[in-house]
């Protein structure tokens, strides 16, 4: 069960979330058809890429009020509706509207949603299997760019969008492999009106934000979202200015995504060791992030340096999405989790709207990109910071004492298990022992 409901989010998170990595591509197809509009068409690609995020809390709601597989679910439609309207619209902002917000909310559902319900099935040991379900993102990195640069090529962006749309129609094949985990099922008895819901998520929102380390948590989050997104963004851009070629810089980035998916199943193979902390895995990531982005412009002028820096990024940047889920349940507990995750995609998608402005000042003020990773390694080194007061001011949870309770049960059932198996085994002594004199007795008569 676990095995078939591990490898259906995975595919769920590769037919479902990963288009976002195609959002230049995308960019491109719509300037093509409407190149006077290229204002409108930027924001396209923007609101597409940071609705991702912004939608957590949505998402979350959805979860709550009903089921992982639901929110699955709606968010495939809303992929489907949003592609396929965009296929067939002449004019901008109707894509705008369907491509950037509808699409962007249909990604975020059904990632959020396909990572959630791993910590449901998972819960003792969540690392290795969210790390496993995250990759299908990172494949996403590697293939669909190439995948949608084909459909440009070959069909056009009106039939790229159509057949976009049918991709993310897969993804329902797979979210039927997703049963409803009895936790969510007892939640839906207990909640029999919408207001009885809602104030349900209220109350537990509040909560969460009395939570110190969740805070420092969000904090560090928008740290590293803000320098992650400035990061990618200027970086083919600064490889090109430092005399590589415009297909090495994309060799470059290809690096980076290869690495993106190779380090979320590592990270999270990584955390599944008892003697590894992955509060520790995480805060320590930022650190070396921290450290190399801001000595790139020392490093970066050969091209070793540079291929050093993608391999770097992709495997310090990635690995958090396989942590996230893991640290959630530490602090909040299971019960919170997708709410927890739900705030935690919205503070990222803050700081990926952020970010490429803070960057673009820089440059512009500067003319050049030395302080704009100077100041994307600070932001790095300030998430570090804030991981380390999380980690300072963690404390026991209901997770923790469900796991122990649960350790404890655990004893008792062997204990109990050991006892019956010595009354029935006392019992086939008696047994034996009562044949055997009966024989004899038959012998003697």
């Amino acid at each position: 069960m676990q095995k078939t409901i591990l490898l259906a989010a995975f595919m769920v998170n590769f037919l479902g979330s990963s288009l976002g990595y195609s959002a230049g591509i995308i960019h491109l197809g719509l300037l093509k058809k409407f190149p006077e509009f290229s204002s409108e068409v930027t924001w396209a690609g923007s609101l597409f890429t940071s609705v991702f995020c912004l939608a957590g809390p949505i998402s979350a709601m959805v979860i709550n009020t009903s089921s992982c597989r639901s929110a699955m679910f709606i968010g495939s439609v809303l992929n489907v509706v949003g592609f396929m309207i965009s296929s067939f619209s002449p004019r901008i902002e109707i894509i705008l509207f369907f491509y950037g917000i509808v699409a962007g909310i249909g990604q975020s559902m059904v990632y959020s949603a396909s990572v959630v319900v791993v910590g449901y099935y998972f819960h003792e040991n969540p690392s290795v299997a969210t790390g496993v379900v995250v990759s299908g993102t990172g494949v996403g990195v590697t293939v669909f760019p190439i995948f949608t640069e084909f459909l440009l090529t070959t069909y056009g962006i009106d039939g790229a969008f159509l057949l976009l749309s049918a991709v993310s129609l897969q993804t329902c094949v797979f979210i039927m492999c997703i049963r409803i985990h009895h936790l969510e099922r007892r939640g839906g008895k207990r909640s029999q009106t919408l207001s009885w819901r809602m104030k349900k998520i209220v109350n537990g929102i509040r909560g969460i934000f009395l939570n110190r380390a969740f805070c420092f948590l969000c904090i560090s989050i928008l740290c590293w979202s803000t320098s992650l997104n400035t990061s990618v963004l200027f970086l083919p851009q600064y490889y090109i200015s430092t005399g590589s070629s415009q297909w090495q810089a994309a060799f470059l980035m290809s690096l980076f995504g290869i690495i993106n998916c190779l380090s979320r199943t590592i990270t999270g193979l990584a955390a599944s060791d008892p003697n590894v902390d992955g509060k520790i895995l995480y805060m320590g990531s930022y650190v070396i992030l921290g450290l190399c982005t801001s000595f790139l412009p020392l490093t970066g002028a050969s091209f070793a340096g540079k291929i050093f820096y993608s391999i770097i990024l992709g495997l310090y940047s990635s690995g958090v999405w396989s942590l996230l889920t893991t640290i959630s349940v530490e602090i909040v507990g299971l019960k919170q989790m997708s709410t927890a995750f739900g705030i935690e995609m919205l503070t990222s998608g803050v700081g990926f709207l952020v970010g490429p402005i803070i960057g673009d000042i820089a440059k512009t003020q500067t003319g050049g990109y030395t302080t704009v990773f100077v100041i994307s390694g600070i932001f790095y080194a300030m998430a570090a910071v804030f991981g380390v007061m999380m980690i300072l001011t963690m404390s026991k949870t209901d997770f923790h004492r469900s796991k122990q309770r649960m350790m404890r049960n655990n004893e008792t059932e062997v204990m109990i298990n050991n006892s019956e198996k010595e009354e029935v085994n006392n019992d086939n002594e008696k047994d034996d022992d009562h044949i055997k004199n009966i024989e004899i007795e038959d012998r003697e008569k």
